[in-house]
């Protein structure tokens, strides 16, 4: 779910795809899960289809208007990757209601997530320049060990 945040942010073409992707993906493992579980010699195997079919795959029209409002420049990338995050969460914790009460706990990691993608955006440039200072220590520090390697090896050559 973090991969589609930051998708969002770099390549918002390719992240409606993954966002697109991840209902229907998620809906065949929920499937498996409720045929596993026996379902189909409760209910007919048509019915639990097209339940679970409407179920996830009527949320990407959702997905879709959210990128249609980011395309008319109305949400930006960010927003629009953390509120499909959101409806995913929604979806697994209506999943968890009406299908099997196992997929509830699904819905707070992805909350969580949105949570944790909403801070690092908020955070992303202390990030990066605490990245930046790391990577300056990490340069400096190898170039003085060569050079301290180099004159140590000069001495007892």
């Amino acid at each position: 779910m973090i991969v589609g945040l930051f998708q969002s942010n770099f390549a918002v073409n390719k992240a409606l795809g993954y966002w697109e992707l991840m209902f229907p993906v998620f809906g065949v493992a929920c499937v498996r899960h409720e045929l596993a579980g026996g379902a189909a010699y409760v209910k007919p195997l048509w019915r639990i289809l097209l339940r679970q079919t409407f179920h996830w795959l009527f949320p990407i029209v959702a997905v879709r208007l959210l990128f249609l409002q980011h395309a008319r420049g109305e949400m930006s990338a960010d927003s629009v990757a953390l509120v499909v995050l959101v409806l995913l969460a929604l979806t697994w914790f209506l999943a968890g209601i009406h299908f099997d009460n196992s997929f509830v706990w699904v819905s707070p990691v992805l909350v969580a997530a949105a949570i944790v993608g909403t801070e690092v955006e908020t955070y992303l440039w202390l990030i990066a320049v605490l990245g930046a200072v790391a990577l300056a220590l990490a340069v400096i520090s190898s170039v003085l060990l060569r050079r301290r390697g180099g004159a140590v090896n000069a001495a007892f050559g």
